[in-house]
Formats: C-alpha cells, sequence, structure tokens
C-alpha cells in the first residue's frame, strides 16, 4: 500500500524548479516536498511568494515547516503584523520559540483576532 505521503513526494519529485503557480497548483501534494527541495529548488523570492498556499498545506513534518520558515526568515522574511503571522498558517509550527518570543504581544494580539490565524 502506497500512503498520501509517498504520492505526494513522488509527484513533486517530477519538477527541478517550484514556482509560485506550481506550488499554488501543487496544494495539498506539496506536502510531499523534501527539505532538499525546500533549500534548493525554491527561489527565496518564490517562496515568499507562496506562503498563502503553503500556509494552508496540512501534515508538515518538523523538519520541512523549520526548513521553510528558516529560509524565509534568513531571505529578509519579516512577520510585521498580525497578518503576516497569519498568513503562515500551518507553516507557524516552523517558528522557533525565540523567534515567537521576540514577537510584539500585540502583534500576536492582533493574529490572534483573525479567523485563519485561529484555525
Amino acid at each position: 500500500l502506497v500512503g498520501p505521503f509517498q504520492v505526494a513526494s513522488s509527484l513533486v519529485r517530477k519538477f527541478e524548479h517550484f514556482s509560485p503557480a506550481i506550488l499554488h497548483a501543487l496544494g495539498q501534494t506539496a506536502v510531499g516536498l523534501s527539505v532538499p527541495d525546500i533549500e534548493n529548488s525554491i527561489s527565496d523570492k518564490d517562496l515568499e511568494a507562496s506562503i498563502p498556499a503553503l500556509g494552508e498545506v496540512r501534515g508538515w513534518n518538523a523538519d520541512q515547516s523549520s526548513a521553510i520558515i528558516n529560509k524565509l526568515l534568513s531571505s529578509g522574511y519579516q512577520i510585521r503584523n498580525g497578518q503576516s503571522l497569519a498568513n503562515l498558517g500551518s507553516l507557524m509550527t516552523g517558528l522557533n520559540s525565540s523567534t515567537l518570543q521576540s514577537l510584539p504581544p500585540e502583534l500576536v494580539v492582533e493574529a490572534m483576532k483573525l479567523p485563519e490565524f485561529v484555525q
């Protein structure tokens, strides 16, 4: 029996570069991205542009979500307000505790008022 993750992994292996359009089209199948795919096959700019789509994907493992968040933050992405925090969606599990603790409390309160953050 082949599980959903194996199917997703085999589908994403067909691509060498992941543009925002491809990442959006992959939808939930993006969960098959490997850490090397995330680190090497998605440009910083394309990764940032794909946050809304990637944040809707469920089932990221800790290594995947951490790789995505670390790549975003190292490329200069900033969590500037509650909406930018909420946009991370399911990727928020990749935020380490020191990053979370460094966020201004009012930013977190602002995010908590957004329905997409609560989900």
